[in-house]
């Protein structure tokens, strides 16, 4: 795992010098590829999983489950049980058909464990408005380790809720047209140490609902606008707000700091440092 773990620490040696070094922060997850192999493993490996080409399937009897995935797979890792907890430990997940490398229509948890660095790519054509990680219900992200998720065909991370926590290092890196992380709502509760960055995409954070944030480090580096709510996508009687509690955001080559409904943006508590 050498080229990854160097790389980690460039990034994060990158983000500790100061914010105007944040430029230089990329995902380079092709100098990574070679560290991780030709296949996966995952644990437990029992009736549950099924593989059929290119797609693994995991589907447990009951909830919360934990699945800990190590290695390289080109294709989709789909989740049918609510609560299943995928562990990444040194995994490299891409899917080059232009299909989310990991998808749900339940909710689940994605966490990354300490010490290790973990990718997920999708890249290829296809019309719709995906992630590389596509989840159709909520989305719990954490762990201790270092994530790195690469939308190459829309979103870096599309789902319904989002909830933040951890103590890791996450980077989400979407397209021109799409975010970083779209959802209907995104939570962060206090007392989370975790380090997010928002890479080069249209929208750091867009929410058709609403954001809050109450700790956690953010830096956004190349967004059009770094916070979005949509207001453009429900009636009247939606909320649509943008609460910042606490934590830091750092803003870098960001056009606009938040866009939201009026009176919708309330901040109190977080520090935000702006190049």
């Amino acid at each position: 795992m050498k080229k990854s773990i160097l790389l980690f620490f460039a990034l994060t040696l990158f983000a500790s010098a100061g914010f105007s070094q944040s430029k230089k922060i990329t995902i380079d997850s092709e100098a990574a590829k070679a560290s991780y192999g030709d296949k996966i493993s995952i644990s437990p490996m029992d009736k549950s999983v099924s593989v059929k080409n290119n797609v693994i399937t995991i589907s447990p009897k009951r909830e919360e489950v934990v699945y800990t995935i190590s290695g390289y797979f080109n294709g989709q890792i789909i989740v049918k049980t609510k609560n299943t907890e995928l562990k990444l430990k040194n995994a490299y997940i891409e899917n080059t058909k232009g299909q989310p490398a990991i998808y749900s229509e339940v909710k689940f948890e994605l966490s990354s464990s300490q010490g290790t660095s973990n990718y997920i790519l999708s890249s290829g054509k296809n019309d719709s408005k995906i992630g590389a990680i596509y989840c159709k219900k909520d989305l719990n992200i954490g762990g201790s380790g270092n994530l790195y998720v690469t939308g190459n065909v829309y979103h870096a991370v599309k789902a319904d809720d989002i909830k933040m926590k951890g103590s890791g290092n996450y980077y989400f890196k979407g397209t021109s047209k799409g975010s970083s992380i779209n959802c209907r709502s995104f939570i962060v509760e206090s007392e989370k140490s975790f380090s997010c960055y928002l890479l080069d995409s249209k929208n750091g954070i867009k929410a058709d609902n609403s954001i809050e944030i109450s700790s956690g480090n953010f830096y956004f580096y190349n967004n059009k606008v770094a916070l979005k709510t949509d207001t453009s996508q429900d009636d009247s009687s939606v909320p649509h707000f943008i609460k910042l509690n606490g934590g830091t955001i750092y803003l870098s080559s960001v056009e606009k700091v938040y866009s939201t409904e009026e009176k919708g943006y309330k901040l109190a508590g977080t520090k935000i440092i702006q190049e």
